[in-house]
């Protein structure tokens, strides 16, 4: 059985309700409903409304191939013939004093345990210019891409030996833009990033810079070439910014979708780059069933504000469905228009950890109708608040590759039916309406455990502060980005879910790079308040087993076709979930193309 959305149960306290009293009509509403629907239907109740489909576009949209990543940062190296000195003579040293390292950031405790090895004994020349080198490796390490420590003339007989720090600053720095973002965007970021002539050259800002031109729409990962400058302790620098498509795009056909809207699906989406020339994007995407009873269309624009990586995005989406299969007869349908604007601003932009903070407001307009009845007509605002983090490193124990990626948001909301009477049935059923709030994460870790086999753990979970949620923003247990032998539909109000994977690559075919993988889903999701179903327990939890296969093509240098497949097992039990359930063994696929 299934989960219906509108039968009665107790309320909640703590909800803003809406003002007014019901009529009589609004109160025969449910009656009328009951004498126009088969009996059958209505014991069964509802399994899918415009909330369901409203979550399950945006997770197709969130999951659908990004555009090609840009180029690995790769940056420059200052290329020194090493010094060679025979090794005869030698100077008694007691301390070595270094110059010129007021205002970095590397500690006095660092530098004296570099250099406490060559102190207190006698150095030849060549050890002299090795405890050299280790300092500006140390300083090199510290972020100081082009320190140098030099050895000056000097009288050291007294035994003070005395080395001098270069840190290095820039000389010219010149851009060669043959990217569609214009030059003073471009001029712009390397500014902000304090790379100019004369200042210091420190990798983290050298790496923001260069990302952050990398994160602009239409412009790729730039080349740093380094090379002397005209002064001593200065290096010029050239910053060759490669192109990205103007246009760039996908289009995908899969299984994943449900008998009530459609099994088979096709979806769709394109960039435009840098339409205007300063790094926005104009974006659209699009999903539908093979019965055209599931519909999403969003659109949305971003562009960057400043130089320093923030950027602002509006989007408008409509979501469209209508029941089929055994509810065909009920013509239930809905509808949800929305549209939501967001700030994303990079607080940390490196190699090894990136970090985004986000702001969003988001205003959505949903509907469900039974026999062309309105049942669920509600207003919803929200604004999400959030943290996303990207790291790739190493695991120091096992000195295995590692990348993972973490986001946490929390949103608070209102729900507002406008229809007083429609109000009053949300009140002795779901009941929610009013002020919401909630909190969802995710974590998702890969490590390289071996050439070929890799490990990955997905993590999610989602806590709702504030009782019953409208099921726009449940958790979602099942479906292809939950537990995937099971339809897409079950949801709760707070819920967890854990996907381990094991992938291992297979021998390339003629340019086919492909992969299996071994993989678990486990999860569950509860009700805050269950009293106003009988048909969905209070916690329901549900597992699968099942194996995958991955594949992709290069037919031309960025674009690909694309294959995933996967077979699925249930496991466990699946009380009261007949309804959401495959059957024993499940089969999906996706395949598509990028371009």
């Amino acid at each position: 059985m299934t989960r219906s959305r509108i039968s009665a149960g107790s309320s909640r306290p703590g909800h803003t309700r809406v003002p007014g009293t019901a009529s009589a009509s609004g109160l025969a509403l449910a009656a009328a409903v009951g004498m126009l629907v088969p009996a059958s239907a209505l014991a069964q109740g509802l399994p899918f409304n415009i909330g369901d489909a409203v979550r399950d576009a945006q997770q197709s949209q969130q999951a659908a191939p990004q555009p090609q990543q840009a180029a690995p940062l790769v940056l420059p190296k200052l290329a020194e013939p090493q010094l060679v000195l025979p090794d005869k003579s030698t100077l008694h040293v007691r301390h070595i004093a270094v110059t010129g390292t007021e205002g970095l950031a590397v500690s006095e405790e660092k530098l004296r345990a570099v250099l406490a090895p060559y102190e207190g004994r006698k150095l030849s020349l060549a050890e002299i210019y090795a405890a050299a080198d280790k300092v500006t490796a140390l300083y090199r390490e510290a972020g100081y891409l082009v320190a140098k420590v030099y050895v000056p003339q000097q009288d050291a007989r007294k035994g003070t030996l005395t080395f001098k720090l270069v840190p290095g600053r820039y000389g010219q720095v010149n851009v060669k833009n043959e990217s569609r973002v214009k030059d003073f965007m471009v001029r712009g970021t390397l500014d902000t990033q304090k790379v100019l002539p004369g200042e210091l050259i420190e990798q983290a800002r050298l790496e923001r810079a260069m990302l952050l031109i990398s994160d602009l729409a239409g412009a790729g990962m730039p080349r740093a070439v380094i090379g002397a400058g005209a002064t001593q302790g200065t290096s010029d620098f050239v910053f060759d910014v490669p192109e990205q498509r103007l246009v760039d795009g996908f289009l995908m056909g899969d299984n994943f979708g449900t008998p009530y809207t459609g099994i088979w699906r096709a979806s769709g989406g394109f960039n435009i780059n840098s339409p205007l020339g300063i790094g926005d994007r104009l974006s659209a995407f699009g999903l539908v069933s093979n019965s055209t009873d599931m519909l999403n269309g969003r659109v949305a624009y971003s562009l960057p504000l400043g130089y320093d990586g923030l950027r602002a995005e509006v989007a408008a989406f409509r979501t469209t469905y209508a029941l089929g299969d055994t509810y065909a007869d009920l013509n239930a349908t809905g509808v949800a228009d929305g549209v939501s604007a967001t700030l994303l601003y990079p607080f940390l932009r490196s190699r090894a950890v990136s970090v985004w903070g986000s702001a969003a407001y988001t205003y959505k307009n949903l509907n469900d109708e039974t026999l062309g009845v309105s049942y669920a007509h509600r207003y919803i605002n929200e604004g999400i608040v959030g943290l996303n983090g990207d790291t790739s490193g190493v695991l120091p124990w096992l000195n295995m590759p590692v990348v993972t990626s973490t986001a946490v948001a929390i949103t608070f909301g209102n729900v507002d039916f406008p229809d007083a009477d429609q109000a009053l049935a949300n009140l002795i059923g779901a009941d929610t309406q009013g002020d919401f709030s909630k909190i969802t994460a995710s974590f998702v870790m890969t490590v390289a455990l071996m050439e070929k086999l890799s490990l990955s753990v997905n993590v999610r979970g989602q806590k709702s502060f504030s009782g019953n949620l409208d099921s726009s923003e449940q958790f979602s247990l099942t479906g292809i980005f939950g537990v995937r032998s099971y339809y897409e539909g079950l949801s709760g109000d707070s819920g967890w879910l854990v996907t381990p994977e094991l992938k291992y690559a297979l021998p390339d075919i003629y340019g086919w790079h492909h992969a299996v993988s071994a993989f678990a889903d486990v999860g569950g999701v509860a009700l805050e308040d269950g009293a106003y179903t009988i048909t969905q327990p209070d916690y329901v939890q549900l597992g699968d087993i099942g194996l995958g296969y991955y594949g992709n093509y290069e037919y031309m240098p960025g674009r690909n076709l694309l294959l995933k497949a996967y077979l699925a097992w249930s496991v466990g039990g699946n009380e009261a979930q007949a309804g959401y359930s495959r059957g024993n063994t499940v089969g999906l696929v996706q395949a598509g193309i990028t371009f």
